[in-house]
């Protein structure tokens, strides 16, 4: 169902095995980002067609910007800018010109680690949370430079990521604290929209939407995955409405919380990885909000060590990469 096509280290060499945290497509599917411990950002090509053989090649490393670990890297909707959040609580923005990347910003003022930066749909906004329990909001102006539109703390532990809605000025936090925060901007600042609070047992790590943003899942410490749906979607825009929790799977066989998970825009198939270094395949059983299934597909690949990010390629919609403390991106092929 899922096969391995190829083996990249982070760091370019098999002996350097510094932990991967995270990979990042761009949204042209060529382009991928990596980052991790060794205080770097790499750009990748993808270069190959799906029904041949497909590999990476690393194109730039960004290695003066972050004095430790970087924790997220991110595109812009536009393609245009790249950003990392690093353990040392900054965030810098690069920017692409001709198929190069160079810093053109450093945000700073989190008073710890900074976890995760993504840009909204629209580019105008970038959130970004921290360890601090902060999440901020910065807002692009003309001069595409980056300040600050609000800074909520609605957390009272590590907020661990944050994910726009795929069409709507909608954001969610996932935190240490087992809750999940909804945010929506009113013309002036962003407020929180709902507070759900006991999402998991213990650490909220990860969460994605369906194409559509009308579908949550999210995954934790227990090592459960857990769907939550828009309660008045024909009445309401997703950043007036709310959400409720319709289904859950603990995941058998494990102990380990599983870290990451994505959802396939163009097949609905949902991938998670976790501590065990096990990546897993899930599908949703119907769209109805009444009695959705969430099925467990198996247990579909694997690194040596945990597995701390999975993503779907944009373009291909049949390849995944994975990020692992092994020190490698993995690339693989789904056949459904």
């Amino acid at each position: 169902m899922l096969r391995q096509i190829g083996e990249f280290y982070h760091q370019g060499e098999k002996d350097d095995t510094s932990r991967v945290w995270m990979t990042c497509w761009h949204h042209g599917g060529r382009i991928l980002a990596s980052c991790g411990d060794d205080k770097a950002v790499r750009v990748w090509s993808l270069v190959g067609e799906p029904d041949s053989k497909l590999r990476l090649e690393c194109r730039t490393t960004l290695d003066d910007s972050h004095t430790r670990a970087v924790r997220s890297v991110a595109f812009s909707n536009d393609g245009k800018f790249l950003v990392s959040a690093s353990f040392d609580a900054s965030v810098v923005i690069y920017q692409q010109e001709e198929g190069e990347f160079t810093e053109v910003n450093k945000l700073e003022g989190h008073e710890s680690e900074v976890k995760c930066a993504v840009f909204s749909k629209s580019d105008e906004f970038l959130a970004t949370c921290s360890r601090d329990k902060s999440v901020w909001f910065w807002q692009q102006d003309e001069d595409e430079d980056f300040s600050v539109s609000s800074i909520l703390q609605p957390h009272t532990q590590d907020v661990k990521q944050v994910v726009w809605h795929p069409t709507e000025d909608l954001l969610v936090s996932c935190s240490y604290d087992s809750s999940i925060r909804f945010y929506r901007y009113d013309g002036e600042d962003w407020v929180t929209q709902q507070k759900i609070d006991n999402c998991h047992v213990g650490t909220v790590w990860s969460a994605a939407f369906d194409s559509e943003g009308h579908r949550l899942v999210t995954v934790g410490e227990d090592h459960v995955i857990q769907l939550f749906v828009r309660e008045n979607i024909d009445s309401k825009s997703a950043d007036q409405d709310t959400w409720k929790s319709v289904a859950r799977l603990e995941v058998e066989n494990t102990r380990w919380p599983l870290y990451s998970v994505t959802w396939n825009s163009e097949n609905d198939v949902i991938a998670t990885g976790g501590g065990d270094s096990k990546i897993r395949l899930f599908k949703i059983s119907s769209k109805s909000s009444d009695s959705p299934i969430i099925e467990h597909l198996g247990v579909v690949g694997s690194h040596e060590y945990d597995v701390n990010h999975v993503a779907w390629n944009p373009k291909f919609s049949n390849i995944l990469s994975s990020a692992s403390d092994d020190g490698t991106i993995r690339l693989w092929e789904l056949d459904i």
